[in-house]
């Protein structure tokens, strides 16, 4: 792996860290935004596999859609299938929840737990990372 790519790895999980981290801050509030929180959820998760993919130099398509995303890391996590019905949950929240007349925002229950998959989702990816890197 090149310096270049390792760098733009490091630049992806930083970015997707702040997004865990912000979904978690907002979470602190009684009243929590949680279109914002599942907003940085999504997002988190998005970023977490582009920086697999990038790991691994695969292209891939400029997208929200962690399904499509999750078609390319496959070949090198095989057991993010078994994530699949969250992945298109959370990808809604990263358009459909962001603008009115959308969905209703979801509950705080449905943010905690979306909030959790991309923890895990992250710890998986940045595990794979380290253990190749």
């Amino acid at each position: 792996m090149t310096q270049q790519t390792a760098e733009l790895v490091e630049a992806w999980i930083g970015k997707a860290t702040n997004d865990i981290v912000s979904a978690r801050q907002i979470l602190i509030l009684t009243d929590a935004p949680t279109d914002t929180v599942c907003f940085h959820v999504q997002q988190a998760v998005e970023k977490s596999l582009k920086a697999l993919l990038t790991f691994h130099s695969v292209s891939f398509p400029k997208t929200h859609s962690l399904l499509r995303l999750l078609e390319f890391t496959l070949p090198f996590l095989p057991q993010f299938d078994g994530f699949r019905n969250q992945l298109a949950e959370l990808s809604a929240y990263g358009v459909e929840f962001r603008y009115p007349g959308g969905l209703p925002d979801p509950t705080r229950e449905q943010a905690e737990e979306a909030l959790k998959v991309a923890q895990e989702v992250m710890e998986i990816v940045c595990s794979h990372i380290k253990n190749l890197g």
